[in-house]
């Protein structure tokens, strides 16, 4: 579940969010919208809503248009809602802890944090469910009525790749691993000096052929050492020490030492890439995506238009 992309439809087509679950205060009927009611309670509570984020008053005239423009946003939700049942679509409760855990992937947070970040917000982790709920159905809606009729020929495609190939080119970039002997806080010159001898006999036993796991395991109890990968870093990235210590040195080379405040690390060139261009094939269905998405935000408004105009609709104000 894109849930990116699901809040953003969402948030396209509804007040949802404006307008509280369950309020049943009716003062008198805003609209009609084929046999339901909008009520103006439901309306003055997504205007409250509104201008609590809103930090300049607006002007009377300003709130009327406002008024006027929720209306509009409360009647194309209840016919999306409508049109939900009408589809009898549903979403189930795996669909909305998948959506949870895609939510907390994307923001690195546990369960916790998650629910504690919806109750700064006011809200009950019930009522976020709900929320999201809906969201999903909204998007299974929209999915089937809107994006599965957008066509993204392949001609459309290419011109895009074409047109932006700066944002397809990949930057040089290197693969490291290192044995990292860490330097105490308040080392004197004498005991870094230890440790950068250290250091060297372990690039030596290194450019002998002994693997790096056994050099660094070899030096852990002594010297606080540990080794292993460290990743892949685009050119740019690496710190100046890494960066000078590793310069010219191709696939499976050592550098030097390279030394910080904190530690003094042998580095291994695992891999290099000089970089260049994302091939076309590889970034077809990307661009597809992309595509597909900007022609279906274009065509919400027209499908919510359409909704509209075969609707009856009958407003009170």
């Amino acid at each position: 579940m894109n849930m990116k992309r699901l809040v953003l439809l969402a948030g396209m087509l509804s007040l949802a969010a404006m307008a509280p679950a369950g309020a049943e205060t009716v003062s008198r009927i805003a609209a009609v919208v084929n046999g339901d009611i909008i009520t103006t309670y439901e309306l003055d509570q997504a205007l409250n809503a509104h201008l609590a984020k809103t930090e300049k008053k607006p002007s009377p005239a300003q709130i009327g248009a406002l008024r006027k423009e929720l209306l509009s946003r409360l009647i194309e939700e209840e016919l999306v809602q409508q049109r939900i049942r009408a589809l009898k679509l549903q979403v189930g409760d795996e669909e909305v802890e998948t959506a949870i855990l895609d939510v907390q992937k994307q923001n690195q947070l546990t369960r916790e944090q998650l629910e504690q970040a919806v109750q700064s917000q006011g809200q009950t982790f019930a009522a976020y469910r709900e929320n999201l709920r809906k969201q999903i159905l909204r998007y299974k809606l929209v999915g089937q009525e809107v994006r599965s009729r957008v066509d993204v020929p392949e001609r459309e495609v290419r011109d895009y790749y074409r047109a932006h190939l700066d944002e397809y080119r990949l930057a040089p970039s290197v693969t490291l691993s290192a044995i990292t002997f860490p330097v105490p806080e308040k080392a004197g010159a004498a005991e870094r000096e230890a440790i950068r001898t250290t250091a060297r006999d372990a690039l030596g036993r290194l450019r002998k052929g002994e693997s790096l796991d056994l050099v660094a395991g070899s030096y852990r109890d002594t010297f606080g050492a540990t080794g292993g990968p460290l990743g892949t870093f685009a050119e740019g990235e690496l710190i100046p020490e890494f960066a000078k210590a590793i310069a010219g040195i191709e696939k499976g080379g050592l550098g030097s030492l390279a030394e910080t405040d904190k530690a003094i690390i042998l580095l291994k060139v695992d891999d290099r890439s000089a970089g260049g261009l994302r091939q076309f094939e590889a970034v077809r269905p990307e661009i597809t995506q992309i595509l597909t998405d900007q022609k279906t935000d274009g065509r919400i408004k027209e499908w919510t238009q359409g909704l509209k105009q075969k609707a009856f609709i009958d407003i009170r104000l």
